[in-house]
């Protein structure tokens, strides 16, 4: 039997999809086998045909009244001014999934699922600023995403979701498995984590030879980074000349993993529920050719 408060949240639930983290997963997923999909057109289409199973999937599996998606609007952010190497160890993407970056867009409205995204500024930034909104006003929330730094955003009303390998296999992180999944206390330290031992797949540089089992340590211990350095003493050998040497790296790295959740957006809560226009989302299904999908909303 479902409660009250139970009811009352699921009548205000909120799923926020990493959408360029959904997309990629879906063209990496097909393209691996040589499955690229093309329409009559000669439009490749793999991945945002993927992206709307793993999308539909999510809505089915967590029931969410309201679904936003966010995008990067852009290569460069605040985030490359600050350090210019930041995920300057990416190569471009393959010519195959370019155009379906603006065809993802296209097919979100479709759904009459809000695009959100702002120039400057990563999807996390705006996947955060929309978290905070919302859960600061008592909605539930679910980031849907594979990026664990999202983890930073977890609170009693978020919660994220992380995709994991196969189709429709989840791991959805909140308050109360959250030092059991990720070995630190509060999801703050998450930032902590990745000041000390950076993020290679974002270029964050962090500080040489501190791997994850001793940043959870220094933050177990010390709690994070600012009381690490003034009790700095207390660190013994190497660790010590290593921390100091490179204190002004892990301030520079803490800064760049963290997400900002005060970007200014506009998004009525109204805009965002969840139901399907059929005329207009088959007019555009049509259009890539997803025979399947089309079956399925024609009914």
């Amino acid at each position: 039997m479902t409660g009250n408060n139970d009811l009352k949240d699921q009548e205000n639930s909120i799923l926020i999809i990493d959408s360029f983290a959904l997309l990629f997963r879906g063209f990496y997923a097909t393209a691996v086998t040589g499955n690229y999909m093309r329409n009559s057109q000669g439009l490749y289409t793999n991945g945002i045909y993927q992206f709307t199973r793993y999308m539909l999937d999510a809505i089915e599996r967590f029931k969410p009244t309201h679904v936003i998606c966010a995008f990067d609007m852009g290569e460069k952010t605040f985030r490359n001014e600050m350090y210019s190497d930041y995920k300057a160890n990416r190569g471009a993407p393959p010519d195959e999934l370019i155009p379906q970056f603006d065809k993802l867009w296209e097919l979100v409205e479709a759904f009459e699922i809000p695009c959100m995204g702002k120039v400057g500024y990563e999807a996390d930034d705006m996947i955060g600023s929309i978290a905070k909104h919302y859960s600061d006003q008592g909605l539930e929330i679910n980031v849907l995403t594979g990026d664990k730094d999202t983890l930073q955003l977890i609170n009693e009303k978020t919660k994220v979701t992380l995709m994991k390998k196969g189709f429709g296999n989840y791991l959805t992180i909140g308050m109360d498995n959250f030092k059991e999944e990720t070995g630190v206390t509060y999801p703050y330290q998450i930032i902590e984590m990745k000041g000390l031992m950076g993020d290679a797949s974002d270029n964050i540089p962090g500080c040489p030879k501190v791997g994850p089992k001793t940043a959870i340590k220094l933050i177990d211990e010390f709690e994070n980074i600012d009381q690490l350095f003034e009790n700095i003493d207390q660190v013994k050998g190497k660790l010590q000349e290593r921390l100091l040497e490179n204190k002004e790296l892990i301030y520079l790295s803490r800064e760049l993993a963290t997400i900002h959740t005060n970007v200014k957006f506009q998004c009525d809560l109204d805009d965002c529920t969840y139901v399907i226009n059929q005329e207009k989302l088959i007019h555009k299904l049509k259009e890539f050719e997803f025979k399947s999908l089309i079956r399925k909303f024609a009914v």
